[in-house]
């Protein structure tokens, strides 16, 4: 073999490094200010039921307050989106979670020591030992969730896939006419008890799989119409609301009814109708922009250092009161000049986390993980589980005629 073929053979094996459409990493940063402004009201110190019914009040509640549930729809999608064709491993998804954990674990004692020193007043002996063990003591909830979502997805898209394709239709079709429904009654129901975080990502994850694999993909006038759907849906449960409140609670309305919004959750009917063709009319647009891309790798970090539970206090309750806001000239152009600023503090900041990850943990990402995996996995007790766990008298795996 001559010099020239292997080095086009070495060439050819090379694994190329794919550049991220920056139309999606955008959307990313979008989402994320949409999450900001929904912790901007749902945390304030001061509680949209305190303020008088203004049109100020109702664009918090509708735009602000909902645009963050739709915000989480987008961020999981297009966390999943490149997931549902790509062979999932346990392996590969728990080294996934290891490289998440090193982030929620820096971010987590960075801010533990910041409040120790500058505000102990924040921390609590629980909120200490959360900030030690972010994941399982759920610190951050969509961290949690996902964290979990990942250890679940290799058996989820094998089952779903040796469903076929006519079975996982049926089941997406029947879970969203069963919970599509159940998710617009402002009154708990099996879906605001059950189907929410990590049930909630799995139910997701079903639909945009069964979308993405099997069915007919939308045209651009068709997910405009989602979209418009969706809104439609929210604008007329927020003017029955809003009815209600005038015509019989008047002064006296419960503070759930005023804060209740139609996109109350990220898996909710009008989340998914505006959230998922959102995402999607974005991913058919392609093109490349390196400063995008840049800011777009610290969107996840925005999230944590703002919903650190002493730091979300600090903002919403005591440096950015609502009630040192509304009523005053400008009010909504204020809070959006806010919530801008406080994502690009929070991104400089991580800007700082990437630099010092760039001299020491990611150089080599994951190799600490690949040690300990590959010694675990020659351990003589790891390698009797699946015989132990497994035995003549299992049943049988189930038919598709079983399933039918």
């Amino acid at each position: 073999m001559t010099a020239h073929s292997v080095a086009t053979t070495q060439a050819r094996h090379k694994p190329v490094r794919r550049q991220r459409n920056s139309s999606i990493e955008l959307l990313r940063i979008i989402a994320m200010l949409m999450i900001l402004s929904h912790h901007f009201v749902l945390h304030n110190g001061t509680s949209l039921a305190d303020l008088p019914m203004t049109p100020t009040r109702e664009i918090l509640s509708f735009f602000f307050l909902g645009a963050g549930k739709i915000g989480v729809a987008i961020f999981f999608s297009i966390s999943t989106w490149f997931l549902i064709s790509s062979e999932q491993s346990i392996k590969h998804n728990f080294k996934r979670i290891w490289l998440m954990e090193r982030e929620l674990l820096f971010w987590s004692l960075t801010l533990l020591v910041a409040f120790a020193i500058a505000k102990k007043s924040l921390l609590s002996p629980t909120r200490m030992l959360n900030s030690v063990f972010p994941i399982i003591t759920n610190l951050w909830w969509y961290a949690s969730a996902y964290a979990l979502f990942l250890v679940i997805l290799p058996f989820l898209q094998y089952a779903l896939l040796a469903m076929g394709p006519k079975l996982h239709t049926k089941l997406a079709l029947i879970l969203l006419l069963v919970f599509g429904p159940l998710s617009l009654v402002p009154y708990p129901t099996i879906f605001s008890i059950y189907l929410t975080n990590v049930a909630g990502f799995i139910y997701v994850f079903i639909l945009l799989s069964c979308y993405k694999l099997y069915l007919k993909q939308c045209n651009v006038k068709q997910l405009w119409m989602f979209i418009a759907g969706g809104l439609l849906i929210g604008i007329v449960i927020t003017a029955l609301k809003n009815a209600s409140i005038i015509l019989m609670f008047a002064d006296n309305t419960p503070a759930k009814l005023v804060t209740y919004t139609p996109f109350r959750d990220f898996s909710a009917l009008p989340s998914l109708m505006v959230g998922i063709p959102i995402f999607l009319l974005f991913d058919r647009l392609h093109f490349y922009n390196k400063y995008i891309n840049f800011i777009a790798k610290s969107a996840f970090a925005v999230y944590l250092i703002s919903e650190y539970p002493p730091m979300r206090n600090l903002l919403w309750i005591t440096l950015f009161n609502l009630k040192d806001i509304y009523g005053k000239p400008f009010a909504l152009l204020r809070i959006v000049v806010i919530l801008l600023g406080v994502y690009v503090a929070c991104t400089l900041c991580d800007f700082i986390r990437r630099g010092l990850f760039a001299l020491t943990v990611d150089r080599h990402p994951g190799r600490w993980f690949e040690v300990l995996w590959n010694k675990a996995a020659h351990w003589s007790w790891v390698q009797s589980l699946p015989k132990l766990m497994t035995n003549s008298s299992t049943p049988k795996a189930a038919t598709h005629t079983d399933l039918e």
